[in-house]
């Protein structure tokens, strides 16, 4: 894991670079991407207690307590461990991403115990909300260990949707009619596909809200409204995108990622679809990375020849 913030496609540790105000995707959080993954997290953790409660009796309550332990103990010593190697410097933080998201999926493939699986709920709740209090923007279950080993490595998460989103209505200097119909759009929709779901699995919340508050999927192709315009504004500056780095070009993110997430949305299957995604793009980054290292070696050695 790198701690170098010269590209944003890199692992980067903030800590290391106090003068580095550029906001960084899967490390930097705003302000209004920060308070949806509290008031996620709070949901979730309602979500949870009642989920639990049902599930487990008082001695496996204990048993979810020591696998919650276990599984900080053993998130925050990896990651410990390879903060220190440098062979790991430099890496795309979509492979460390995945390997740390992958421990997750014991509880969808119903391998280990109830208490494990619940723990290992738990653990990734309180990540979302230490991401939010913190305003760390990487992964969930890496948040507790970061905040232990006081480090900000960039490591990719489902809410860096919601950061590209935040940042690109930030970025705009125009605020008319569209900025705001577009606003307005999207915060509707990331709510209503994003929380309500989950709100409505808290007893209470149901009770009192009705399941007339879930909407059809359709509603969700209000998104298209701020993709276009995103779009627009992306192909309106893109002589100005183009001295820019990718990971900054804020408009054209936007509108890649609200488009790849109307179909996400509409089945309701964030953020679980986005963990899946990056356990995807991080392992195939992984093979490409293996696949390639013998011919950057042999380059490397005929460099050093060369030299000679």
């Amino acid at each position: 894991m790198s701690h170098d913030t010269d590209t944003a496609g890199r692992t980067v540790d903030h800590s290391d670079t106090p003068a580095d105000r550029r906001f960084v995707i899967g490390r930097d959080v705003g302000t209004a991407a920060s308070w949806f993954r509290i008031l996620y997290g709070l949901i979730a953790v309602a979500s949870l207690w009642y989920r639990i409660d049902k599930a487990l009796d008082g001695g496996e309550l204990v048993m979810m307590v020591v696998w919650f332990a276990v599984i900080a103990a053993v998130y925050t010593a990896v990651i410990w461990f390879f903060g220190r190697i440098d062979r790991f410097q430099g890496v795309s933080p979509w492979i460390p991403s995945a390997l740390l998201q992958l421990p997750m999926m014991l509880y969808p493939m119903g391998i280990g115990s109830a208490p494990m699986h619940q723990a290992l709920a738990v653990y990734t709740t309180l990540g979302v909300l230490l991401c939010g209090v913190a305003r760390y923007g990487g992964l969930e279950v890496a948040a507790l260990p970061m905040l232990l080993l006081g480090r900000r490595t960039v490591l990719y998460s489902p809410f860096n949707a919601i950061d590209i989103t935040e940042q690109a209505f930030r970025q705009e200097r125009t605020r008319g009619v569209m900025w705001v119909t577009s606003l307005a759009l999207t915060v509707f929709v990331l709510i209503e596909y994003w929380w309500v779901g989950l709100l409505l699995s808290v007893p209470p919340a149901k009770d009192l809200l009705g399941e007339s508050i879930r909407l059809p999927g359709y509603w969700v192709l209000l998104l298209l409204v701020p993709v276009v315009w995103f779009a627009a504004l992306a192909a309106r500056g893109r002589d100005r995108y183009r001295t820019v780095p990718i990971g900054q070009r804020w408009p054209g993110l936007a509108a890649l990622v609200l488009l790849a997430l109307v179909p996400m949305l509409g089945n309701r299957q964030v953020p679980d679809a986005l963990w899946g995604i990056i356990m995807f793009v991080g392992l195939v980054v992984g093979l490409v990375t293996l696949v390639r290292l013998p011919f950057r070696k042999a380059s490397n050695r005929r460099e050093v020849g060369v030299a000679h």
